[in-house]
């Protein structure tokens, strides 16, 4: 068992202090004291000092991508705590990486002015917005456990309040989810020690607090939400006809019925379209779906009634097409009824063998 070495007892205020291996527990409550009380710049230094003092290697800038965690537990190390089997594996391939990564050949630095301003980037306004927010939140969090859990809380409000963007919700996000899960595991666990370190809040307490982290992330959708609704829709290129039939392949005229067609593009917005499958002797009629019109989709005739839409074969093809030809729309109406052949649907499909005999717009 690990025993506290610091005057100040753990989690009370001062900084925690082992001279031992920390339990699960404790090195769970010590991460979140790290986090809650010191800062990026803390851990990153602790970390360097590890390195220096402890190692005697010098990993440079290597450490700018190292997680806060890392640099928490390199002062937990140089204090004098032991770490667990689990911990200390990912702790030396941390170390490991770090290492690696110091050796790789550094990008050429140009000197700046002394007295010329720090770049910001984006990035860095991104994440300190997010950590704004965050410190926000916790002050909420804070009010609303000072209360006994009566105060209204609303994320949400914060963030409407703060201007909080799209682009800051993931951070926002991740500490939501991390918050959560360390009180779903309080609610969860059989583990008696765990239960103890968090005995101050009662079950229904516990409960609060997780409903409170989804109030967070469900709101955090929100802004997403409303971000996404005031942006402006993609206009979508509209194609001309002539691009929409590009693909299709039918005949253009059949010498042998003296049968001219109609062009391609024409199809589009079409209510009815006549077709007549030279090789099939099949004629049939496509009906459109709505006001819209007929439309093409690569070589497949598309938005048009699978019910209405049907084919027969003809017996006397140099009959029945001149009818359709000259024919005016009721007559067209009962034209296919009063042909005595089997009734088969369209499926929209075209080819070679097929000619366009008549549209109606």
């Amino acid at each position: 068992m690990a025993r506290i070495t610091d005057a100040n007892l753990m989690f009370s205020g001062g900084e925690p202090k082992f001279s031992t291996e920390l339990t699960k527990v404790e090195m769970m409550k010590t991460l979140n004291w790290y986090s809650q009380n010191k800062t990026s710049k803390d851990a990153e230094k602790w970390a360097q000092d590890y390195f220096k003092k402890k190692l005697k290697v010098d990993v440079g800038d290597a450490l700018k991508t190292a997680p806060d965690t890392f640099g928490y537990i390199c002062r937990i190390v140089m204090n004098g705590g032991s770490l667990s089997i689990r911990n200390l594996t990912w702790f030396e391939n941390q170390v490991k990486d770090i290492i690696e990564k110091s050796k790789k050949p550094k990008k050429k630095v140009v000197v700046k002015d002394e007295n010329t301003t720090p770049t910001i980037t984006i990035q860095d306004r991104i994440r300190e917005k997010a950590h704004e927010c965050i410190g926000e939140l916790e002050g909420q969090f804070d009010d609303y456990v000072i209360s006994g859990f009566k105060t209204d809380v609303s994320p949400f409000a914060v963030m409407h309040t703060m201007n909080v963007k799209s682009v800051h919700v993931k951070q926002i996000v991740e500490f939501a989810k991390k918050r959560r899960s360390e009180y779903d595991e309080v609610l969860n666990t059989t583990d008696k020690e765990l239960k103890e370190a968090y005995s101050n809040f009662t079950k229904t307490q516990v409960k609060k607090i997780i409903a409170w982290c989804d109030q967070i992330i469900l709101d955090s959708q929100k802004v997403m939400g409303a971000a996404q609704q005031n942006r402006k829709p993609r206009k979508r290129k509209v194609k001309s006809p002539e691009e929409l039939v590009a693909k299709i392949k039918v005949l253009d005229k059949y010498d042998d019925l003296k049968l001219v067609g109609i062009p391609t593009k024409d199809i589009i917005g079409a209510l009815q379209l006549w077709v007549y499958n030279v090789k099939q002797r099949k004629l049939g009629c496509y009906h459109a779906e709505d006001a819209g019109g007929l439309s093409v989709k690569g070589t497949t005739i598309t938005n048009f009634s699978e019910s209405k839409s049907i084919q027969k074969r003809l017996r006397k093809p140099e009959v029945t097409l001149p009818e359709v030809i000259k024919g005016g729309k009721v007559a067209l109406r009962n034209l296919l009824d009063g042909i005595r052949a089997v009734e088969a649907p369209l499926t929209g499909r075209l080819n070679s063998d097929t000619i366009l005999v008549r549209i109606l717009k």
